[in-house]
């Protein structure tokens, strides 16, 4: 009895350490989901996993309507924000998160460790390429209004016709007496701030959004 217990103690102590590991460089990095979701998440689901252990004719069934259930809580960190998609890594965090605390539930120590080391190499040494990436390849749109007349509409779409960017698509209507288009385009952080400097010193564009 006595070394039941003390197992049950040693799992959850170790349950708490990696979600602790994985949860401070989340805090550390400003994330939504920091040190004590962390460490909550993987406490809740190495306790699950313990207790699923406790019916032993169908020991996955609690596990398994974990696995679903953490997608729920994931998907709630996920939010649109223009033309992108924030949170897919915190959401992701946390599935692996509830991944490593039912392998130490399951009392897979080792492999729990050797995930949380893989986890925090990923975030850490990836960031800067992931940066890198990103400046490298951008979506923006640029919303416009100009002057209404045909010589401001050819300005803007001599702007982005010369400029080296890819235009995804682009519209454009008449209203008030002005002209308002729309172009979504793809390309480097420095391309894009070129375009939108040559807009802001157009005489025939109005107002630029960004």
């Amino acid at each position: 009895m006595l070394e039941h217990v003390n197992r049950d103690i040693v799992t959850i102590a170790v349950s708490l350490v990696l979600g602790a590991v994985i949860g401070l460089e989340r805090e550390l990095s400003d994330k939504a989901a920091g040190l004590r979701t962390n460490i909550v998440i993987c406490l809740g689901a190495t306790l699950f996993t313990m207790i699923s252990q406790a019916f032993p004719n169908d020991p996955a069934r609690i596990s398994a309507q974990l696995v679903s259930g953490i997608g729920f809580l994931g998907a709630g960190a996920i939010m649109r924000d223009g033309e992108r998609i924030t949170g897919l890594t915190t959401a992701a965090t946390i599935w692996i998160v509830a991944a490593i605390g039912m392998a130490v539930g399951y009392g897979h120590f080792n492999l729990a460790a050797l995930v949380t080391i893989v986890v925090l190499v990923v975030q850490l040494a990836f960031t800067p390429l992931d940066i890198l990436i990103d400046d490298w390849q951008q979506r923006h749109t640029f919303r416009i209004t100009s002057k209404f007349d045909d010589k401001s509409l050819a300005q803007v779409t001599a702007i982005f016709r010369d400029a080296r960017v890819h235009i995804i698509r682009h519209k454009t209507m008449k209203k008030n007496n002005l002209y308002y288009s729309e172009w979504l385009t793809s390309a480097a952080r420095k391309e894009q701030h070129a375009v939108l400097k040559k807009l802001l010193e157009s005489h025939e564009v109005i107002e630029v959004t960004y």
